[in-house]
């Protein structure tokens, strides 16, 4: 998601995406239904099958050296869902997660900033594997995920059964890397057992009632802002480039300006990036909507007003308390100064990165 997408909510949705992340993996300093937030923004702005790999990845990453036996949970679930799409199915599995102290083996050593191969190609060994983690890793991330699947099998007992797990992960070859490396490290092993209670799906109802008035939307339904420390992964905003907009002078009128990119999406054209996404995507289609100049197109006045009294959440018109969920300002950091103030210091070097499933 290197371009900027506007979620259904018009957060920008790798900033979504990031949010969501933080808040399953530190739980002491967020909400079980903070995650729950961002996981449904992201589900309902379409990007459902996303989701699931995003969920998976960071399953494997921080938890699966943990929680093996979770993974089994983790497929039923999904294919549950397959068979009847219901986001609780979701929840359960975020539920589940967020109650866990992570692990982050794993994600320091996959995406540490260091990755000379080591010299392991003659003659692997267990041992020459478990002496260094980091080396370990950066020694399986070019081979491919036959060669992988191979050492797994020849150095332990394969499960044919296991194997089928978790088949809608795209990135089969982080999984094998990931469950190869957990071989190699001993850790307690702990069950994962939890379930919604009447609360957290009174939460997940209220979360797809529409507001009364569509301008109040964003007002009532951002419950979140985004997180500030997603400064460390590298996000759309980021990027230099600006759309001229007309904003007001005081002296002047409306003049042509160049702002944040990230500002101008959210304030100028929503429905230009909003049109990226899934969700606004299809609604745009059905009200035969076009683009010019990144200026919204209907086909006549009517059909005009009629989107705008369903969806118009007029986003330059909110209080500054709900346009700032969104657009304030979010300072690039390293991932290592992220997990500081999470008090999760990490041993390896992290920049910023980009967290993606492939």
């Amino acid at each position: 998601m290197e371009t900027i997408q506007l979620s259904y909510l018009l957060y920008n949705i790798d900033e979504v995406k990031y949010s969501f992340m933080l808040s399953i993996l530190f739980q002491n300093k967020h909400t079980f239904h903070e995650s729950l937030f961002w996981a449904y923004e992201l589900y309902k702005s379409c990007h459902k099958e996303y989701l699931w790999n995003f969920i998976t990845k960071i399953y494997y990453d921080f938890y699966y050296i943990k929680y093996i036996s979770f993974e089994k949970v983790l497929d039923i679930e999904y294919n549950a869902w397959k068979t009847k799409p219901d986001f609780k199915h979701i929840a359960k599995i975020i539920k589940d997660l967020h109650k866990q102290v992570i692990d982050i083996t794993i994600f320091q050593s996959y995406y540490r900033n260091k990755n000379k191969i080591p010299d392991l190609i003659n003659n692997i060994t267990i041992d020459k594997l478990k002496k260094n983690i980091p080396n370990a890793i950066s020694y399986l991330k070019p081979l491919n995920i036959d060669e992988i699947k191979q050492i797994y099998k020849t150095k332990f007992r394969f499960n044919k059964r296991k194997e089928k797990m978790c088949l809608f992960y795209t990135n089969q070859k982080h999984k094998w890397i990931v469950k190869l490396v957990s071989k190699l490290v001993k850790k307690k092993q702990i069950h994962i057992k939890t379930k919604l209670n009447k609360e957290d799906i009174k939460l997940i109802n209220l979360f797809d009632i529409p507001c009364i008035s569509a301008y109040k939307t964003l007002k009532e339904k951002r419950l979140y802002p985004i997180n500030d420390l997603i400064g460390s992964f590298k996000l759309a905003r980021f990027k230099n480039e600006t759309d001229v907009v007309n904003v007001w002078n005081e002296s002047f009128g409306y003049i042509c300006d160049d702002i944040d990119r990230y500002k101008s999406a959210y304030l100028h054209h929503w429905e230009y990036y909003a049109n990226k996404t899934p969700f606004w995507n299809e609604i745009f289609i059905n009200y035969d909507v076009s683009f010019k100049k990144k200026e919204i197109q209907f086909p006549n006045n009517d059909i005009l007003d009629e989107f705008y009294e369903t969806y118009g959440f007029e986003p330059d018109e909110q209080n500054i308390e709900t346009q700032m969920k969104s657009i304030k300002s979010i300072k690039p950091i390293t991932i290592n100064e992220c997990f500081n103030v999470y008090d999760t210091p990490l041993k390896e070097t992290i920049k910023q990165i980009t967290y993606c499933i492939n």
